[in-house]
């Protein structure tokens, strides 16, 4: 193709040089006819869309599978920390222990002025 335009060629040489030229527009009117369909475009794009959307799609149900489980583990986890500051800041035996005592001396002690009560002045004080 870069022969000077005095030389002479010959037939077998310029038909080869037809055919690459061909060969080439060929090409290049593929990728203008490529260029030109919008509607291929458009299909190509929307798959590559997909494709991208399914992939983002199964990363974020794996992180979000993974964040529950996490949450389960830190409720659960949460849940029993409860559990051992409840036995341990909430002494219910000493409560109980407690409860007890006052009923048995509220009963002691109701028994103890009702008798007061009973008796007359002088025994009490002796006149």
């Amino acid at each position: 193709m870069t022969a000077d335009k005095t030389e002479a060629k010959d037939p077998d040489q310029l038909r080869a040089e037809i055919a690459e030229i061909r060969a080439d527009l060929g090409d290049t009117v593929e990728a203008l006819a490529a260029k030109a369909d919008v509607k291929a475009q458009a299909q190509a794009k929307v798959r590559e869309t997909v494709e991208t959307t399914k992939v983002q799609l199964d990363s974020l149900k794996t992180r979000a599978a993974e964040r529950t489980e996490v949450g389960k583990v830190k409720a659960q986890a949460s849940a029993e920390r409860g559990k051992e500051a409840l036995a341990r800041y909430a002494p219910w035996p000493q409560v109980a222990a407690g409860a007890a005592a006052t009923v048995v001396a509220l009963v002691i002690g109701g028994r103890k002025l009702r008798a007061r009560r009973a008796t007359p002045v002088r025994r009490r004080f002796g006149r």
